[in-house]
């Protein structure tokens, strides 16, 4: 008898560990839906602006549009919260065959998402260490090219509630010494 207790309780929680298991992909009550993100172009990113009277080493600002919604259109008589998109994390991947990639790395953020509003907003992709680091800073004084995907995964939560949301999204990058005239 008290195997067949044991036995019952373990085919319990094993039923309640397939049924958590098996959650919507939704853990919040909200959707993030990027609308626009540098116009659905490859960012051009120079890794030394010198225009013969200045130079420096400009970091690149993506401008980025979004949007929030419920995810289920059918609930009613919730308030919905703002978004706030607390943080992104970068990760490289080279797309020209060459080897090396720019270091994953996390970015803070403080970027308010309305509902049903479009946000602009624009996230840092590239600051200047990574430019003058191994990967990039040989293309200095040189024609040649590097072309990367940013792979970029940002990490939200609802203002006042528990709620977290992520989503993700990729950008073509093309690095190049570029003529500053």
């Amino acid at each position: 008898m008290a195997k067949r207790h044991f036995a019952l309780v373990v085919l319990a929680v094993a039923a309640l560990t397939f049924v958590s298991c098996d959650d919507a992909p939704e853990t919040g009550r909200s959707i993030v839906t990027i609308l626009n993100f540098n116009n659905g172009t490859p960012v051009q990113s120079d890794v030394l602006f010198d225009d013969g009277t200045s130079s420096y080493i400009p970091e690149d600002l993506v401008p980025i549009e979004l949007t929030a919604r419920p995810y289920n259109k059918f609930i009613t008589g919730v308030e919905h919260a703002n978004i706030v998109v607390e943080r992104y994390h970068i990760r490289w991947t080279r797309t020209d065959g060459g080897t090396g990639n720019l270091p994953e790395r996390d970015e803070a953020s403080h970027i308010t998402i309305m509902w049903n509003t479009k946000t602009d907003a624009a996230i840092r992709l590239t600051t200047w260490q990574d430019k003058t680091g191994p990967v990039l800073s040989p293309l200095v004084g040189t024609s040649n090219t590097i072309g990367m995907r940013a792979d970029i995964t940002f990490f939200a939560r609802e203002v006042g509630t528990t709620a977290e949301i992520e989503f993700a999204t990729s950008i073509s990058v093309n690095f190049a010494d570029a003529v500053n005239d």
